[in-house]
């Protein structure tokens, strides 16, 4: 939906360069999340979708509810929905706790409130493959991008991509890890971090 853990102020960035200052996303043939006709969250639970489909579609669906803006009614309650309280997640070289990935989401939202007059964002790809248990969780790729009109008139669009693990809780599915990539210039605070590790078991792998 990403710059470094300085982020360039983004309303003062597009009124200086043109670089991102591209055609309209119909030239791009991307379609609004508004405008797909395909309802994911219908796809997510379908008899007639394999599980793939299903998976993939599952955390689209999500990804329209809790993203922040336009406003999405209750979208921290779809957050709260998705996300597992022992979340990891990070967002370009940022890593955060459920907690802080909430934060982090809540200053996205101010921020592209003050940055644009018009904002949308859409998918162009997703890869879902499921866990060969064949429980509903699995690893989930995601494509997309975003942008619109900003308050100083300028169409801006941008490219997103997103990893998700996702894991049955109880025949309900949760996102244990997220780890979103984007090259769309923010300057939201950033809340405090909470870092966490990642390390082999070498009770598995030897010493």
């Amino acid at each position: 939906m990403h710059l470094s853990r300085v982020f360039t102020g983004f309303v003062g960035f597009a009124s200086g360069t043109s670089a991102f200052s591209i055609p309209s996303s119909d030239n791009f043939n991307l379609v609004s999340r508004d405008a797909s006709g395909v309802d994911t969250c219908t796809l997510a639970t379908s008899a007639t979708a394999n599980a793939s489909i299903q998976l993939s579609s599952w955390i689209e669906c999500q990804i329209n509810g809790f993203f922040p803006y336009p406003e999405n009614g209750a979208w921290d309650t779809v957050f709260a929905s998705a996300f597992s309280k022992d979340l990891k997640a990070t967002f370009n070289d940022t890593q955060y706790g459920y907690d802080g990935w909430l934060q982090l989401y809540k200053s996205f939202n101010v921020t592209l409130g003050r940055s644009f007059s018009k904002f949308q964002h859409g998918f162009t790809s997703s890869l879902a493959v499921p866990n060969s248990s064949g429980d509903k969780g699995g690893m989930v790729y995601v494509i997309g991008w975003e942008g619109g009109r900003t308050v100083l008139g300028k169409d801006v669009w941008f490219s997103d991509a997103a990893f998700a693990v996702v894991k049955d809780v109880g025949g309900a599915r949760k996102v244990v890890e997220f780890r979103e990539s984007s090259n769309i210039p923010n300057s939201a605070p950033l809340p405090p971090e909470n870092p966490w590790t990642c390390a082999f078991d070498h009770r598995h792998y030897g010493p």
